[in-house]
């Protein structure tokens, strides 16, 4: 039993580990500004969120320690800036309310893609679309509103 909750435990951080770099990614990805969302639905998006932690199979897991201050800050201009381990970035996305994801792409126009699993004034879920990542949900609770 031992032997199998260490496996289990290697891999939670070897997909934080993965969530780190796929992060790293995401920031320095930018898009287009062509989304035809309603202002009243996307005005609790745009706001500073701090990562809080992950969620895999119902177990909440903290950031680690370089993760603390990490954050995402979503602008109605449709740019962001985030900071991953300490490393900021900024670039622009897309948000789509009527598929519920935000589309990122950097300037060799890879994209990444965050589904909006939740979001309400004081959080925000996203699942990004990344096979390493799919089964994990990411935890952001707001900082501030700009």
């Amino acid at each position: 039993m031992k032997i199998a909750e260490m496996s289990a435990k290697r891999s939670v951080w070897t997909i934080i580990g993965v969530w780190a770099i796929s992060i790293t990614v995401l920031c320095m990805v930018s898009a287009k500004s062509g989304t035809y969302a309603q202002q009243g639905e996307s005005d609790v998006f745009f706001n500073k969120w701090q990562l809080d932690g992950y969620v895999i199979e119902g177990k909440k897991y903290p950031p680690s320690k370089n993760e603390k201050d990490d954050f995402i800050l979503f602008k109605d201009d449709k740019t962001f800036t985030s900071k991953s381990e300490g490393k900021e970035e900024e670039g622009t996305f897309i948000l789509n309310t009527n598929g519920a994801y935000v589309l990122m792409m950097d300037k060799n126009r890879e994209r990444i893609k965050a589904f909006i699993i939740s979001r309400s004034d004081k959080s925000l879920i996203l699942k990004y679309d990344i096979d390493e990542m799919r089964d994990v949900e990411v935890h952001y609770n707001i900082l501030f509103k700009p």
